[in-house]
Parts: C-alpha cells; sequence; structure tokens
C-alpha cells in the first residue's frame, strides 16, 4: 500500500471514530438494537466500547503498518544522500584533476605555438595530427578594471553590465523579528525532514 493510501485510510478511520460515539444501530420489529448481521444487542454501551475497541485496534495496525513504510523511505532516502554525497565528491576530485589536465594541455599548447613561431611554421599536416596556427578574433583585455569601471559610469554607461543588488536576508530577517514592518517581504515557516 501507497503513503497516500495510508493517509486516505488515516482520514477515514478519524473520521469514522465520531461515528462510532454517535452510533445508533438499527432495530428488529420488537424495537431491540441489532448489529449489522441481524443479532440482537444487549447492552449499547458495551457495544460501543467494542467498536471502539476494534477502531484502536485498527489504529494501531495502521500506524504501525506506516511507520514501517515510513522507516524504508527513510534508509532509502538515507542511502540516496549518501549516494550523491559521493557523487558530490566524485565530482571534486574529477573537476580538480581535470583543472590539471586542461592547465597541463594549456601550458603545452602555448609552448607548441611558440615553437612553430620561432621557426616560421603556420601549418603542420601529419598523419596524426594536423596543426594550423591561425588568427583569433580580437579579444578585450582590460588594463585597470576599477579605473574603466569610473570612466565607462562617466562616460559611456552602456559598456557595463549591471546587476540588481543582493538583499540581506539575515539582516532584513532579525528587522522583521524586532517588529519592523517592511514592504514586500515576509518571514515564512517550513518544515524539514530529519533523519538519523
Amino acid at each position: 500500500m501507497e503513503l497516500y493510501q495510508m493517509t486516505e485510510q488515516f482520514n477515514e478511520l478519524f473520521d469514522r471514530f465520531d461515528e462510532i460515539d454517535n452510533y445508533i444501530p438499527d432495530t428488529d420489529e420488537f424495537g431491540r438494537y441489532i448489529d449489522g448481521n441481524g443479532e440482537i444487542i444487549e447492552d449499547l454501551e458495551a457495544f460501543r466500547e467494542k467498536l471502539r475497541s476494534a477502531w484502536f485496534d485498527t489504529l494501531v495496525g495502521l500506524e504501525a503498518e506506516f511507520n514501517d513504510k515510513a522507516e524504508n523511505i527513510a534508509v532509502y532516502l538515507k542511502s540516496l544522500y549518501i549516494e550523491a554525497a559521493a557523487m558530490h565528491d566524485e565530482e571534486k576530485t574529477l573537476k580538480a584533476r581535470r583543472m590539471v589536465i586542461e592547465q597541463r594541455a594549456d601550458r603545452l599548447k602555448k609552448h607548441l605555438i611558440k615553437s612553430m613561431n620561432a621557426i616560421g611554421v603556420k601549418k603542420i599536416d601529419m598523419p596524426r595530427a594536423r596543426l594550423t596556427i591561425r588568427k583569433n578574433p580580437e579579444s578585450v583585455i582590460v588594463d585597470d578594471e576599477l579605473g574603466f569601471i569610473r570612466w565607462a559610469q562617466e562616460n559611456a554607461n552602456m559598456l557595463l553590465k549591471v546587476k540588481l543588488p543582493d538583499i540581506k536576508k539575515a539582516e532584513t530577517k532579525r528587522l522583521i523579528q524586532a517588529g519592523e514592518s517592511l514592504p514586500y517581504v515576509h518571514l515564512d515557516r517550513t518544515e524539514s525532514l530529519i533523519i538519523k
């Protein structure tokens, strides 16, 4: 049974609790209370107590089944988090190794370009590799970033990309908690699941 089905069963079960307290059984032709099988109910309150007891037994059984299901999901969640953490660690290791290899390749490539330029060779065509030195498109090299930004703000603002300022959420939270009324923001409390 799925968790959502169990949740529905819990809701139905709790709805039935009030029905048990207010339960009035059918009567036979003599006005005596009878149960669903047509058996005479001698003591209505004892019968209701029996129904309550069955209700509690059902609740305990459903709760145990729900707890087992929740535990299985929690164990699976823990294994997923462990697997994700291992992948994250492996990603960091692979990224570091990739960067070392890329840096080695870049240094070797620059050395090869320098050596080919030194002897005046722009193209080499061999069976396993073809090498060609070509001119790349021009790119902007910024010699003084702060100096250029100041100049552009005064003379050519369209050369700058402007970002929205970041909201200091911790400071904003502190002010709201202190009783400040701030527009366009509010505090919200979410829930999290702790699995140990």
